[in-house]
Order: structure tokens, then C-alpha cells, then sequence
């Protein structure tokens, strides 16, 4: 048997050596490195050989080499090897005849990775057996089932498919085990909560990325944290030693995920095995979604105006708001009513509530036209009037025939300046700290009958007061629009609404003891229950001054407040300056055209840092644009503001006066 050469030793790829008779006799450095085994070790070539063979592939590896040491000529072949870390790849492996002076002294096997392009013929001949299985049927349970048992046993020992049910949580809906001894087992999780509520949060957070998520040791520890506890004892017997999760997304929202494990089988999922099950799970989230749809075609409607409802409410500091949407007990009425609470990068908060009339999916297809126009407008121009205005015409254009009824308003945080408009929608009412309720404002005429020339109306909402929007299914239950509303005044009126967690849900169930034939949405709006949260330097981050514009010493000491403020905040380089640059010009325009009293306040709280200007001068709104006169200082000033912020405006003051927003483009 000749010696190998340093050439072979040193080469990328596995190489070993046999004899004549086909037992091994060498392997080179990349052999042991690649298999963790040790040269040293006392157990033979051919145990070391048998040891890394992956067992499914074994007895053909055998019976190849055997019938190709008895023909003399050289052979090849694909099998798995163990790597040290338990992963098994597939490798080509070409056996020759070495040879010496011409006479067979044995063999030379080369063995080169081909796992990836093996993975990827793999990967295509999966998704095309996937896109036939999961369109062969719009059942829900039976497009579940056929998913798992084209992806268990070949991707995983167990696998499950949890959804999100109607109080988004995930329950378990479907299950599968390679094991049919095991299926008893696994199918106790079915239709269950199995995972911690304590983590719920953290997984839904997780499945609301667009990346799966591999777990490559599971431990002990992660088991006894994640699982429900009245379901540990059957995650443990089923010995989770590697998984990953991946999202079912369709229409941009998680809708549950995909989750398989390695048990028995020693492998774990890596990287390399992501793209493989985010395709799959992209083509299975649309069928399970069609079959979900085609399963519940009489909550078309419900389901859609869920989906068209906010799914959360803007956080802001000193503010907090509730919203509730039940929907009608007479499935025939569903559709139409939404509520809605959209932050600008501003600061300001819009808010709409409406009514469509008619019911159904058509019903729901409208509200959700008017919310987003409405919301589009309020983007460009936040103006109650120009957004009320702009859905009227996008429903006589688009849906004629048809009344909306709807509130708008717009609620500035910093001054406390509720600016609204109604299209013959309910007035909302407003709790004050003592407990006096009343009307906000006046309504005109509903979308698709409306006029222009309405003026919004402005309210200054005092500290610790309440206000509730709400849809007239809310006091319609009874035919009695007088009684009802006088039960949502009473309710209102009373001390322990103001206390409640979710007030919106407390007063739906304080003037509705039973269902309601109509849809209801409820959304209420809190002042004051977070100052407390003031106390806490690490819960706010605002800054406010309060001077004359006139009084130079206190100016200059505000605007480097202000840039140290940021400099503590990491704020370096070009945006320092560009934000030091808006609060010059902010406050010299100030200066120049409406001295006098002066407010200023930065605001970094949620979302983009803002920085506000309140004077009490002639008031007046910008638009962004240069001035006729290219050289005249006059008005270029504002144009330098707007240039530098990542957003900018300027409205008057109900109270007298101007306030300008600048959104600086820092992170």
C-alpha cells in the first residue's frame, strides 16, 4: 500500500485510501477535521468509516463500493457524512484505482461537498410538491394537514401550525409526528394554548418580522419558560432538541406560524434551512388564508372591519386612549362603524370616528375608503375640514348613493387644542375632572349630502377630563336615541369610568346589558391619568422654555439647552447642526415678526424628536415654498426650516398666534 502523498493530505476535499480488498486504510487531515474524529483514535478505519456514514445511506455506500472493488474500474456516488457539529451533508464521492507501476494497489476515494446544490434540487422538487398539495383543496383542516406531512419527516421529527384566533392568541390547529406511536401524544396539544402567556407577547412580537426565527439548542431551561404549564409534561416527553419558527403573513400581518422540531433525529436547524421554509410558508399562508375565507363567508364582513380597525393606539405621554369594536349579534348588520387614532410625525394626534350606511361586506368596503382617505389627508393637510371634505368626494365619486356619517378631529398634545368637524355623526362628550359632561361642537350634514363652507371648531381640553367618540349603535339598542344617550351621560358621569384600565370597553358595557343588533365602536381619549409617569426622568423626554422673544440672554441659554440636550442623546455631526440651525431660524423669525411672549418645546418622546414654537403674533400658516423675490430675506428663512426637517408646519392658534412644528431628521 504506497504512502499518500503531503498533496493529498493537504487538499480541501475528504480523501481516504483502501486496500486492494476495499478496506480503509488512510484519511487525510480534512477527514478529521471535518468529522471531529481523532487520528489517533484506536478504533479502525472502517469504524470511523461506519461512524460518519449517515445510516440511511450506509448500506447502499457498502454494497457500491463492494461491487466496484470486485469490477476494477472506478465507481461514484452521493451519500451523507456526519459532520463533528451532527449536521449531515450531502458529499459526491469518485473512487479510482490507485495504481503503481501499473499494477492496482488499492483505491483513492475523493469526497467533495455537494450539499448546497443537492439542498437546492431538493428545495425546488419541495415548493413544486408544496404548491400542488396546498392547492387541492379549500378545507382549512385539510390544507393544514397535508402542509405538515409534506414537511415532517424529511424537515423535522414534529411539526405544528399555530394560529391566531379571534382574542389573538395562538391555538394549535393543527399537529404532526414522524412517529405514529407518538401521534397520541402530540395530538393533546391540539386546539390548545401551548405556549406561556407570560411570552405570548414576545412571540407575537417575533412573528410580526418577516424573519423565521431558529432556536439550534433547545434547552431546558427556554422549554420550561415558553410552554403553558398544563402542557409542559407533554413538550418535554416530546424532547424539543432543535426548532424554527417561522411567520404566516398574508395582506402584511401575521396570521400564525409554522413551527417544526428535530426530536430523535440528530440535526439542527441552521440558516441554511430559512429560505427553504419562508418560501413554503409564504404559498401556504395565502391557501390557509383562502380556506379560512371560504369557510366563513357569512364573517366576510366581520373580519374585514377587524382588519380595518387600528391594531393599536397611539402611546403618547400624559394621554391614553381605548378603543372597542363589537361587532352586531345579527350577522346580516355587520360592517360599516370605525374608529380610528392616527399619530403624525408632528406630535398631533387624528382621530375619526364613523358610521356607513347599509351593512355587509359593501358596507365595510366603504369605511374603509373613508378611513383611508381620511388618513391620507390628514399626511398632506391636517385640517378637519379639508379630510372631511376630501372623503365626501371620494364617496359621491366612488359610491354614490350612499351617506357616511363621521367625526374628525385633531388633538395637539402640547396645547391641549382639540380642532373638529362632524358630518352628522354623534357629538363626542366630554367628562370633565369634576364629572360634568358635555357636548363637543355641532353637526352638519352626512358624507355624500355635504356642502362646502363648514368651519372646524376648536376645544381646549382641561387636564384629567375625558372624551368619548362613539357610533350611534351605541345608543340605538332600544330604537330610543334619547334614552340612550341619556344612559351613556350617566354612565360617563360616574367616578369609577375614570378609573378603569379600558374605559372604552367599561362604558359599552355600563349602557349596553346585552348584544346589540348594530355594530359598535367606542373610542375614548384620557388627560392626565400618566402625569404621574412625570416623576420618572427615564419615562419623558421633553423640554420646555418659556421666555420673551426679546430678551437675547435667556434665547441664547435655550438654544444651547437645547443642542446639549441632543449632544447628550449621541446627536453628532450634520444633524446637530442642521437641528441647531431650525432652532435659530424658528426663534429669529419669532423675533422679527411676532415679539412678545414665546413657548418652546422639544419634544422626544414617541416617535421623531419635534420641536415646537408658540408665539402670540398675528398668527398665519406656512407653505413651503420660496419667496417671489429670490434675494429678499423675507420668507427664506421658514423655506431653510422646511428644507431641514423631515416634516414642518405652521397653523394658527385658536387662542391667538402661531405654533410651528419641525420634525428634525435625527434618530
Amino acid at each position: 500500500m504506497p504512502v499518500p502523498t503531503p498533496v493529498i493530505d493537504d487538499i480541501p476535499q475528504i480523501a481516504w485510501t483502501a486496500t486492494t480488498a476495499g478496506r480503509i486504510a488512510w484519511f487525510n487531515r480534512e477527514w478529521y477535521q471535518y468529522t471531529g474524529q481523532c487520528s489517533g483514535s484506536e478504533s479502525g478505519f472502517d469504524e470511523q468509516w461506519a461512524a460518519a456514514v449517515y445510516r440511511d445511506d450506509f448500506r447502499r455506500t457498502r454494497q457500491a463500493v463492494r461491487e466496484g472493488v470486485k469490477s476494477l474500474t472506478p465507481f461514484d456516488l452521493e451519500l451523507r457524512l456526519r459532520r463533528a457539529d451532527g449536521e449531515n451533508r450531502w458529499f459526491s464521492m469518485q473512487v479510482s484505482p490507485l495504481e503503481v507501476a501499473s499494477k492496482a494497489k488499492g483505491w483513492l476515494g475523493i469526497c467533495t461537498d455537494i450539499d448546497d446544490y443537492k439542498r437546492q434540487g431538493q428545495r425546488f422538487a419541495f415548493l413544486a410538491k408544496a404548491g400542488e398539495v396546498l392547492a387541492e383543496s379549500l378545507d382549512l383542516q385539510t390544507t393544514l394537514n397535508r402542509l405538515l406531512a409534506i414537511i415532517v419527516p424529511e424537515f423535522g421529527d414534529w411539526a405544528a401550525i399555530d394560529l391566531f384566533d379571534e382574542s389573538e392568541r395562538l391555538k394549535t390547529v393543527a399537529v404532526i409526528h414522524a412517529d405514529p406511536k407518538r401521534m397520541r401524544l402530540v395530538r393533546r396539544l391540539l386546539g390548545q394554548y401551548n405556549h406561556n402567556p407570560m411570552v405570548e407577547p414576545n412571540i407575537a412580537a417575533v412573528l410580526a418580522t418577516t424573519r423565521a426565527n431558529i432556536v439550534r439548542e433547545v434547552s431546558e431551561e427556554l422549554v420550561e419558560r415558553s410552554a403553558a404549564a398544563n402542557l409542559l409534561p407533554v413538550i418535554r416527553e416530546l424532547a424539543p432538541r432543535s426548532t424554527v419558527t417561522v411567520p404566516l403573513r398574508t395582506h402584511g400581518r401575521a396570521i400564525g406560524s409554522l413551527v417544526a422540531f428535530w426530536a430523535e433525529t440528530p440535526r439542527r436547524y441552521s440558516e441554511v434551512d430559512v429560505p427553504l421554509f419562508e418560501e413554503l410558508t409564504k404559498r401556504a399562508a395565502v391557501a390557509i388564508e383562502n380556506a379560512r375565507l371560504f369557510e366563513r363567508e357569512r364573517e366576510i364582513a366581520a373580519e374585514f372591519q377587524r382588519a380595518a380597525l387600528p391594531i393599536s393606539l397611539p402611546q403618547v405621554p400624559g394621554v391614553a386612549f381605548d378603543g372597542i369594536y363589537v361587532p352586531a349579534s345579527d350577522r346580516e348588520q355587520l360592517g360599516g362603524d370605525w374608529y380610528d387614532a392616527l399619530r403624525l410625525a408632528d406630535g398631533r394626534i387624528v382621530l375619526s370616528i364613523g358610521d356607513v350606511a347599509g351593512s355587509g361586506l359593501s358596507a365595510a368596503v366603504i369605511m374603509s375608503s373613508m378611513r383611508q382617505v381620511i388618513r391620507g389627508v390628514a399626511q398632506v393637510y391636517a385640517d378637519p375640514i379639508a379630510m372631511l371634505d376630501a372623503a365626501d368626494r371620494t364617496l359621491k365619486t366612488e359610491y354614490p348613493n350612499t351617506f357616511v356619517t363621521a367625526f374628525v378631529g385633531v388633538f395637539d398634545p402640547v396645547t391641549r387644542a382639540l380642532t373638529h368637524a362632524s358630518a352628522g355623526h354623534p357629538p363626542p362628550l366630554l367628562r370633565d375632572a369634576v364629572g360634568v359632561v358635555s357636548e363637543l361642537g355641532k353637526s352638519g350634514l352626512p358624507l355624500g349630502l355635504r356642502v362646502r363652507g363648514d368651519s372646524a371648531e376648536v376645544a381646549e381640553l382641561p387636564e384629567r377630563s375625558l372624551v368619548v367618540f362613539y357610533s350611534d349603535g351605541l345608543i340605538e339598542a332600544d330604537r330610543n336615541i334619547i334614552r340612550g344617550q341619556d344612559r351613556l351621560r350617566a354612565a360617563l358621569a360616574r367616578a369609577e369610568i375614570v378609573k378603569e384600565a379600558h374605559p372604552a370597553n367599561a362604558l359599552y358595557r355600563a349602557v349596553l346589558k346585552g348584544e346589540s343588533s348594530d355594530d359598535v365602536v367606542v373610542l375614548t381619549m384620557q388627560l392626565g391619568n400618566q402625569l404621574e409617569a412625570q416623576a420618572d426622568e427615564s419615562a419623558l423626554r421633553t423640554l420646555k422654555w418659556a421666555f420673551d422673544a426679546n430678551d437675547v440672554s435667556i434665547a441664547h441659554s435655550a438654544r444651547y439647552s437645547f443642542v446639549d440636550a441632543l449632544r447628550s442623546n449621541g446627536v453628532r455631526g450634520d444633524s446637530l447642526n442642521a437641528a441647531e440651525l431650525v432652532f435659530g431660524e424658528l426663534l429669529g423669525n419669532v423675533v422679527r415678526y411676532a415679539p412678545g411672549p414665546i413657548e418652546i418645546v422639544f419634544d422626544w418622546n414617541e416617535g421623531p424628536p419635534v420641536l415646537h414654537v408658540l408665539d402670540r403674533g398675528p398668527g398665519f400658516t406656512f407653505a413651503p415654498k420660496l419667496p417671489s423675490d429670490l434675494l429678499s430675506e423675507r420668507g427664506r428663512g421658514l423655506y431653510i426650516v422646511w428644507a431641514l426637517s423631515e416634516d414642518f408646519n405652521v397653523t394658527e392658534r385658536f387662542d391667538g398666534g402661531s405654533h410651528a412644528r419641525a420634525v428634525l431628521g435625527i434618530a
